[in-house]
């Protein structure tokens, strides 16, 4: 039987890897639709991608605001996970060179005092 972990769910949070999903699905939506749209209206060709990427990209910045702010929050809060991990072991590390650094100095100290 696997072991399943239980995870804090608040109401009306979204998870950060759910908010980028949501968000690039919607990009993604967005650029096909306008991508059509300028299809039928004639666009071929090269013409078609640029006007595409331009438009659902200046478009996603007014339709998909929201989305688009909780994706970032849930970056950023990611990536501050990492960093605080990564401030650990480094403070871990420095420690544990500070402690041995210690014991070297009194076994050196201890040879001296012999001499």
């Amino acid at each position: 039987m696997p072991i399943q972990f239980q995870t804090r769910r608040y109401p009306g949070t979204v998870t950060s890897g759910r908010a980028l999903l949501v968000y690039s699905g919607l990009r993604l939506v967005l650029l096909l639709a306008v991508g059509g749209l300028l299809y039928l209206t004639g666009a071929r060709g090269l013409l078609l991608i640029i006007l595409a990427f331009l438009l659902s990209g200046a478009l996603s910045l007014v339709w998909l605001d929201k989305p688009r702010g909780q994706a970032s929050a849930g970056f950023g809060r990611l990536m501050g996970r990492m960093n605080d991990k990564i401030d650990a072991a480094a403070t871990k590390e420095d420690d544990a060179d500070t402690s041995a650094d210690d014991e070297t100095g009194s076994e050196a100290e201890t040879s001296e005092q012999k001499s």
